[in-house]
């Protein structure tokens, strides 16, 4: 009964906010540190994949996300396949306010964590963790975004996407909680680094995706969100 009612909770919330006019009023939340986020990682709970499915179903996550975690939207990323400890840690993220790019395009996933618990966040990374990346074929870019990726730009200080990403964009493994960019919607692709080179978006370790993200161009970030998504840009 007391799953049910939390489920009704967070369905109510999400719907709410869904239609809520959007206001960036999120408090301050402390910056993460190594340190900080090696412990919660290891005060994580163990996740349960088939609460996380009910929740992903009861909690209006898949109206966004997607039935199976690929989202059909240009609104949300695809978090099938993506690493437990990334998505753990970004739920956490949108509850404490420390993830609010001030666009009002966080306001409904802070809306919806305020009423989750550490283990139905834990639950639901365990189940989109287990699902499938999306297999796309990868489309074919120019040779220097293609340097970029592999190999990064020593000259701009710049490390490759397939470090911390994968070289398909299958995202971090094992300790890493880097996400996974295969199939990711390029909307969503372009509006994330931009937020990122603008500061607008924080809730990166030591800023590593805002340090990455200040020295791209706009055609740049344009010509990775195509790599990744597997398509082209219309």
């Amino acid at each position: 009964m007391k799953q049910t009612l939390r489920m009704a909770a967070l369905c109510a919330l999400s719907v709410t906010s869904l239609f809520a006019k959007a206001e960036h009023n999120a408090p301050a939340a402390p910056a993460w540190t190594v340190t900080s986020l090696k412990q919660t990682l290891v005060d994580m709970p163990a996740g349960n994949r088939d609460n996380g499915a009910a929740l992903h179903r009861s909690a209006a996550c898949m109206s966004c996300h997607g039935e199976n975690g690929i989202a059909a939207t240009r609104n949300a990323p695809t978090l099938a396949g993506n690493n437990a400890n990334y998505l753990y840690k970004t739920l956490l993220d949108y509850q404490s306010g420390l993830r609010n790019e001030g666009n009002g395009k966080a306001d409904v996933m802070r809306a919806v964590t305020q009423a989750m618990s550490k283990q139905d966040m834990a639950d639901l990374a365990t189940y989109y963790a287990a699902q499938s990346v999306p297999v796309v074929t990868l489309t074919p870019v120019d040779t220097a975004t293609m340097t970029l990726i592999k190999h990064g730009d020593p000259k701009r200080l710049l490390t490759s996407c397939a470090a911390c990403h994968g070289l398909y964009g299958q995202g971090g493994q094992d300790e890493k909680s880097t996400p996974a960019l295969a199939g990711m919607e390029p909307s969503y692709f372009i509006r994330s680094m931009t937020a990122y080179r603008n500061g607008e978006r924080n809730n990166d370790l030591s800023k590593g995706m805002s340090q990455f993200a200040k020295h791209l161009t706009d055609d740049e970030i344009k010509a990775l969100a195509q790599y990744y998504v597997g398509n082209a840009i219309q």
